[in-house]
């Protein structure tokens, strides 16, 4: 079997842990380089994988040949310029989410992907969460009649901002989790929003030297009548059993659907340090074996089909964009106090 070659720009948590593994492990993908700001972190993951070519400037890495495809897993604020180039380099190109964190960031990664026709994907992979497959399969099964509202929350407790993400100050909970519930939301109702509300609070992670805010909530109004509240913090306490808090209600005329995600103790850890409450969905991967399993990995696996196979992207660039312009419109309505009308 011929291979396709990937490429991996940022070897942080995600690049480096998720999507050089994926093209490690796929048959019809090969990890043909990674590159990183950080060398040695790069070097790592290279010698893990054992990646060929090691780069510290991404345009070397686009200037590969042999790399048909790249995954952009860099902080939330530097997509554009990267995912810009990879278009023109005629590359095709899976970002992390968000696409970017302002509308004229996204709109111009948008237009540099269309104008090369290659494929851009963004990695919101919660739309193959077996959890929200399911929820999917009922709405469109009709089985809740027609969806009236929404309730999202996901939050991370405060080893995200202060321990995971050195950058964090320059992005926020709104961002980070937000762009998933938001993202899920349009997907699930199959309409766009049409205007938002939005509060936020600040004061405990300013306190501990990290510049942003504590947490959002928004709701968002979309065209055909259902509301959405959306509901992200960074500030849930360490002790938490998980790092993350993800919970969503769905209603509609007929039905309504419950989903936990986080604490459904389907497996519960107990030792003398710590509660836990395992993943079971997400990261599921036996390092032993070739095989993938978890839907954050299955999600990026959707690239490598796309790209090998000519499958459709998992969510689209345009998607993206309008999750961008939806973020950037709460932003907006939590400094101003006044809701904002959406184009």
């Amino acid at each position: 079997m011929k291979k396709t070659g990937f490429g991996v720009i940022g070897t942080g948590i995600v690049g480096g842990a998720w999507h050089a593994q994926v093209y490690h492990h796929l048959p019809q993908a090969e990890l043909i380089a990674v590159c990183d700001l950080n060398e040695s972190r790069a070097r790592e993951i290279a010698d893990r994988y054992g990646v060929p070519h090691v780069y510290t400037d991404y345009r070397a890495l686009l200037a590969n040949p042999d790399i048909a495809a790249v995954s952009i897993a860099t902080p939330d604020f530097a997509h554009r310029e990267i995912a810009v180039a990879a278009a023109q380099a005629g590359v095709h190109i899976l970002v992390e989410k968000p696409l970017a964190t302002t509308f004229e960031d996204a709109e111009a990664i948008l237009s540099a992907a269309e104008a090369a026709g290659v494929k851009l994907m963004v990695d919101f992979h919660n739309r193959v969460n077996p959890a929200f497959v399911t929820a999917q399969q009922a709405v469109r099964n009709g089985e809740l009649g027609e969806l009236k509202y929404i309730y999202a929350r996901l939050s991370n407790t405060t080893f995200v901002p202060m321990q995971m993400l050195p950058w964090a100050s320059r992005s926020s909970a709104l961002w980070f989790l937000a762009s998933h519930t938001l993202d899920l939301s349009c997907w699930l109702l199959g309409d766009k929003p049409k205007r938002v509300y939005a509060v936020s609070r600040s004061g405990v992670l300013q306190g501990r030297g990290i510049d942003t805010q504590d947490f959002h909530v928004a709701i968002v109004e979309f065209e055909r009548g259902a509301v959405v509240t959306l509901e992200n913090s960074w500030i849930l306490p360490e002790t938490e059993p998980n790092v993350f808090n993800l919970k969503m209600e769905i209603l509609g005329s007929d039905g309504v659907m419950y989903i936990n995600t986080s604490d459904n103790r389907t497996v519960e850890k107990y030792t003398r340090d710590a509660v836990s409450l395992p993943d079971t969905l997400g990261f599921t991967l036996d390092a032993g074996s070739a095989r993938l399993s978890g839907f954050v990995l299955e999600a990026i696996a959707r690239f490598v089909d796309a790209v090998v196979d000519d499958k459709p992207v998992l969510a689209t660039g345009a998607e993206a964009a309008l999750v961008t312009r939806v973020l950037t419109a709460i932003e907006e309505s939590a400094q101003t106090g006044q809701p904002i009308e959406l184009d």
